[in-house]
């Protein structure tokens, strides 16, 4: 984790101070090949249009996180419907656990990493990656339910 988020630092500073060298990938490069599948290709063209603009690249990143919330809210609603009795009590359990858990995370990584920008942007990365990776399980879970 501390390599990815070492070069991850790397490359946004390499953006947002201006580097010609060929040999680095852009930023929104580098977070691709990390990010997990569901962010949206519109995430990775903003923060390549963003260049070194601080403002900019944290706006793409609230936005890309808005649209994983509401992608897992949707997802949550979508199995939540699926479910009765103790199904039900359980998956709401489980999100409230994850929601605990995704919550102790971003509080943790932000004592970890500092308040300095390019912390800040590696915070939020985190938390966007969860919460897609959290969409991605209640989707997947969704073929699922539907089948019982």
């Amino acid at each position: 984790m501390k390599k990815a988020a070492r070069f991850f630092t790397l490359s946004l500073a390499l953006a947002m101070f201006g580097s010609t060298a060929q040999a680095y990938e852009s930023t929104a490069q580098v977070i691709k090949r990390q990010a997990p599948a569901g962010i949206t290709t519109g995430f990775y063209g903003c923060i390549e249009d963003a260049g070194s603009d601080s403002i900019a690249l944290a706006a793409c990143q609230s936005a890309e996180k808005e649209r994983q919330d509401a992608r897992l809210n949707a997802a949550y609603k979508a199995l939540l419907s699926t479910q009765r009795g103790t199904g039900k009590d359980t998956l709401v359990r489980a999100e409230r656990a994850w929601l605990d858990f995704h919550s102790s995370s971003n509080a943790f990584e932000s004592s970890l990493y500092g308040s300095e920008t390019v912390s800040s942007f590696q915070v939020m990365q985190n938390e966007i990656f969860r919460l897609c990776e959290r969409a991605n399980a209640l989707e997947a879970y969704l073929p699922i339910a539907k089948d019982q």
